[in-house]
């Protein structure tokens, strides 16, 4: 016959208080109820655990090494309890996030840092991988959530606005643009430009062509199988230009300068969204969100 933690709690607190009628009261019980368990525990181990005398209960030899194995049990029970009640509200358990963007700095690294300091029991998996690679990752269930920029369209996916981010131009210290404090696309125009096929180098590529298009011209624009770094690092060497966003800057990047693109309606910025799958039910996702909704209200 299986054991009842009920009838292990009631052994170890009549132990405790060396008395069975202290027991049931500090538990709110009758003393028959107490001792008819502590008896029905003692049937099914074959152990005399108590000496039951007038002025209380006294461990026997053979219940004293019982008693510290019950105290035992009954730890990593209430371990096992308070770690499905903090799985259950979210404050444990696992959250797999996906992402194209470096966490180096910006507004998705600050969000995973408070993230981590308010629920230290949650462990964070980060993924960062292309567009295409997150969108079948998250549709199949190998990731909770995306981090990208762009869109995600599928059955059952739902979308957050987060954050935007300016748009940088990255030159050659000595480049004749350096110097300006602020670019716009016009003078751009005459420049060769390689971006990552990392995101959101497909976006930035994206945008660069919409603004510096015209009747006759298309910008010399193109992406190439680099990562961000090394296309900074060809920048350096004077190759061509890059764009990147503004969490590029924190990393240190000898020899290169940058610059933020300008539009006449002001900065140009990239759009950040997170997605998820509707009938994702983890609640360290559900406390995610409700954190990225803090951050980023609309």
């Amino acid at each position: 016959m299986s054991l009842e933690t009920k009838q292990l709690r009631y052994a170890v607190l009549a132990a405790e208080t060396r008395s069975f009628s202290r027991a049931a009261a500090m538990l709110r019980i009758k003393q028959a109820t107490l001792s008819r368990n502590v008896t029905a525990l003692e049937h099914r181990l074959g152990v005399k655990l108590f000496e039951r005398q007038t002025r209380g209960a006294v461990l026997t030899p053979a219940g004293a090494p019982i008693i510290d194995t019950a105290r035992r049990i009954l730890v990593d029970v209430d371990n096992l309890q308070n770690r499905a009640q903090a799985m259950r509200n979210g404050d444990a358990g696992e959250l797999t996030i996906g992402f194209c963007a470096s966490l180096a700095s910006g507004d998705l690294r600050f969000a995973i840092v408070e993230f981590q300091r308010r629920f230290p029991e949650v462990r964070l998996n980060g993924v960062e991988r292309d567009r295409g690679y997150l969108h079948h990752a998250l549709l199949a269930g190998v990731i909770d959530l995306a981090v990208v920029t762009g869109e995600l369209a599928g059955p059952g996916v739902k979308r957050r606005s987060l954050w935007s981010e300016r748009v940088l131009v990255a030159l050659p210290e000595d480049h004749a643009l350096a110097s300006a404090e602020r670019i716009y696309w016009p003078e751009l125009r005459r420049e060769t430009f390689v971006l990552p096929t990392q995101d959101p180098g497909p976006d930035l590529l994206r945008l660069l062509r919409a603004r510096l298009a015209e009747p006759g011209y298309e910008p010399e624009a193109e992406t190439q199988d680099v990562s961000r770094e090394n296309a900074l690092a060809m920048v350096s060497a004077r190759w061509f230009l890059t764009l990147v966003s503004e969490s590029a800057l924190g990393v240190c990047h000898p020899g290169i300068a940058f610059r933020e693109v300008h539009e006449p309606t002001g900065q140009a910025r990239i759009d950040y969204g997170c997605y998820w799958r509707s009938d994702d039910t983890s609640p360290a996702l559900r406390r995610f969100l409700c954190l990225m909704r803090e951050r980023y209200p609309n």
